[in-house]
Parts: C-alpha cells; structure tokens; sequence
C-alpha cells in the first residue's frame, strides 16, 4: 500500500467528488463538500475508509487535505473566470492543523494564488480527539472566520466529539455525525438531535444533517431543526463536472 500510495501521487490518481448539501427549506443546493477517492488502476475507484488508514500510518495525511483544498480552488478559480455563480465548498482538515501557528496563512497564501474569495471556501474540523492547545487553534478558528473562511465542526455527536468543541465561538456550521442520523427515527436519537439544534442556532450556527439516506431520514431531520441536508436521499458525491452542471441547472430552474 505504501509503495501504491506514493505511485499514486506521482501518476495523480487521486480525484476530488463533490456532494450535494440542500436548503431544507427551499430544495436548493447551496453548497458542496469536497470528498477525496482514489482511481486505482487495478481496484477501481476506492472510497476513503479504504485507504485513509494507510495515509495516516505514511503520515500524508495534512499532504492530502492541502491537495484537497488547491483542487477545489483550481476548479473554482475557473468558475469565476467564467462569471459563472459561486458557491461554498467545505474542505476536511485533520485536527492536527488547527495546532500549527502558521495553518490559517497557509490556508490564505493558496487562496491568493487562485483570487478565489475566501466565503466560497469552508474549512472543516474534522472529529477526532480533544485538542491539547486549545488556545493555538482558537487563535487559527478566529484568524479564519477575520480572513473570511466559513468554519465547520464535522461529525459533531460521533465518539470523540464534546461540548467543549461547541466553544469554538468562532465556527459557523456544526455537521451532525452520520450515527446520529442512522438512529435518528429512535426516540433518544431524535430528542438529541434536535437538541443539538436548538443550542446550535442559539450559538448562531447552521446545522448541517450528513448520511441522510431514507425519506423518514430527511422528515426527522427536518422536524429536528437542521438547516441543510447532505447524504444519498438527494445525491451522491459525483465528479466536480456534474457537480457544477447539476448547480447550475438548478439555478436556472428556480430562476424559472
């Protein structure tokens, strides 16, 4: 794998999806978040859990998230040298960035590269464990919102994420964990969910409902509170390509 990894980066394979989130309220599409795959030469197109686990142990897993975040400003780059409406895509980040001094200027140095503004580009905090230096990476979380970076708590409700993440008072968004929605027609599930939401917009912040699969998936989430409902009940992730068509064409049709 580790020799196949490293292949892999010389010969780019790696391909950035996008997936849909919809407005609850109105159906439209306002954004995107950006989800990496691997177009093996022998196995296909593999998801993350299929080679994320490698990347981690190589330790190029920042290197990824920065390959990441440079296609997504390349792709909108072009969009705007189209004229063509803009929208938001939230990029992952591991945890470990957010610990380093100099990770939101990194962050500002490519999207000045590209001219790309800065609110077409969501940076999220992916779940993992508690932060050691709270007061490094608040300082990154704060730099980003005043360099105008919209900021996402990912998978808020899976294992290792606490309320104390929620003093972050500087992030915009928090994305319900997929385990929360698969549970989310229990009782418990539902009263927590809608909970989250309700502290959530009291704190100001969106809520985006992941790994919505099922229509009694998208109902409870909608009566729960969430904001924007992203998983395969609406749309798969799918090539930048039909991403970008399939927006466009939304807006010319609510447009009328």
């Amino acid at each position: 794998m580790e020799q196949e990894l490293k292949e892999a980066w010389k010969k780019d394979e790696f391909q950035v999806f996008l997936q849909p989130q919809v407005n609850v309220e109105n159906g439209k599409i306002e954004g995107f978040e950006a989800l990496i795959r691997w177009q093996h030469p022998a196995r296909g197109v593999l998801l993350p859990q299929e080679f994320l686990p490698a990347v981690r142990e190589l330790g190029m897993s920042e290197r990824l998230d920065y390959f990441v975040f440079e296609k997504i400003c390349m792709f909108l780059k072009k969009r705007l040298e189209d004229n063509k409406e803009m929208f938001c895509v939230s990029c992952n980040f591991i945890r470990e960035h957010f610990t380093k001094n100099d990770f939101a200027r990194s962050l500002e140095c490519i999207r000045q590269k590209y001219g790309v503004p800065a609110w077409c580009l969501a940076v999220e905090i992916t779940e993992g464990a508690a932060f050691t230096d709270a007061e490094i990476v608040q300082t990154n979380v704060v730099l980003l919102k005043e360099l105008g970076f919209p900021v996402y708590l990912d998978d808020y409700g899976a294992d290792q994420s606490t309320f104390g993440d929620l003093l972050f008072h500087s992030i915009s968004h928090i994305k319900l964990d997929k385990k929360l929605v698969d549970h989310i027609q229990q009782k418990n599930a539902e009263v927590l969910v809608h909970g989250l939401c309700s502290i959530a917009h009291k704190l100001s912040y969106q809520v985006v409902c992941e790994g919505v699969e099922t229509a009694l998936q998208c109902e409870l989430a909608k009566k729960c509170g969430v904001d924007l409902i992203q998983g395969f009940y609406y749309y798969q992730p799918m090539h930048m390509v039909y991403a970008e068509e399939l927006y466009d064409m939304g807006r010319r049709m609510f447009r009328g």
